[in-house]
């Protein structure tokens, strides 16, 4: 049965996006979003590269397309870096409607796709033409980053107003931008629907990433919620406003080398341990930050390091590597 879970995502993104469109202001285009980017500019590639994709779609529908994949990837890879000053240069404002417009004409293509050309593609290193999600949420994420940071910035009282008002330091960041804690929640629902339809046997299959297990992807995800909470915890401890010191990548990748050989002893020795702990690991720091006080500097740590309150950065790759395994399995 071929497996066609990337429908839903793309739907998703694509409706996330409108909603994006819907609400964005003229003056919220030119943003800065980071990276030499502004709302516009990420805008304006998303839209480019779906309505490239799309002609590519309407290509091989046609039986017309032939040219090698592994070419047409060095050679996008190298159009992204030459149009990336271009974009930089645009602020038009039609551009949120014609990057809502390219999404939905490429998400109707992949749907229409049949059977056969859609199991070619699932599992290549071209499954991003059925994944567009992936693209499209990377940017969307970072639009909506950078406008919670320029909203919190533009809210900031000045230093004058804050002398005049004798509360104003009561509650000061309580004007931070939270709309990460919906997306850990809507992350978290996806995980315990996930967790909830697997079994032990399936701790033993591969997830897709490199030579890991699900029950190995299980452990890192759990491992990770549980070491950023006792970071939390300890930052707390310090004081009013205090943060998680810097940890390097440099670590995390020495970590992430050094303990599947521990998750996966324990995922085989105790599956439904293992599933019960990731559910667990993932609620309690979610509530953690949840509960975070308002001298959190919110909006610092959102510019500067969003994967300490944003858990659906790290969450979202690993949900999705998982489903696509379990997919091909029940298939």
């Amino acid at each position: 049965m071929t497996d066609r879970s990337f429908q839903r995502p793309n739907d998703q993104s694509r409706e996330r996006l409108a909603r994006l469109v819907e609400t964005l202001t003229p003056a919220q285009l030119a943003v800065d979003v980071g990276g030499g980017w502004s709302v516009a500019s990420a805008l304006a590639h998303t839209g480019f590269w779906d309505r490239w994709q799309a002609e590519r779609w309407g290509e091989m529908l046609a039986g017309k397309w032939s040219v090698p994949d592994d070419s047409v990837i060095a050679a996008e890879h190298l159009a992204n870096e030459a149009l990336h000053p271009y974009w930089a240069g645009i602020d038009g404002e039609d551009i949120p409607a014609l990057a809502l417009d390219a999404a939905t004409k490429l998400d109707a293509l992949i749907a229409s796709a049949p059977d056969a050309v859609v199991d070619a593609l699932d599992g290549t290193p071209s499954a991003y033409l059925l994944h567009r999600h992936r693209h499209r949420g990377e940017h969307l994420d970072q639009i909506e980053r950078g406008l919670d940071a320029a909203e919190a910035a533009s809210a900031q009282p000045s230093p004058h107003a804050a002398a005049q008002s004798p509360n104003a330091a009561i509650g000061a960041s309580s004007w931070a931008d939270r709309s990460y804690m919906a997306r850990n929640q809507a992350s978290l629902a996806r995980l315990r629907e996930l967790l909830g339809s697997l079994s032990g046997a399936d701790l033993t299959l591969s997830s897709g990433e490199g030579s890991w297990t699900v029950g190995q992807t299980l452990g890192h995800l759990s491992f990770w919620d549980r070491f950023l909470a006792a970071r939390w915890r300890a930052a707390l401890t310090a004081g009013p406003g205090e943060q998680p010191g810097v940890f390097s990548h440099e670590m995390a990748d020495l970590i992430n080398g050094g303990l599947p050989p521990t998750w996966q002893a324990f995922a085989s020795a105790a599956p439904e341990a293992a599933i019960a702990e990731t559910l667990d690991a993932a609620e309690a720091i979610d509530g953690l930050i949840a509960g975070l006080p308002d001298a959190t500097p919110v909006e610092t740590i959102l510019a500067d390091r969003p994967a300490l309150l944003d858990r659906s950065i790290h969450r979202a790759e690993h949900i999705e590597t998982l489903e696509h395994a379990l997919a091909a399995r029940r298939r």
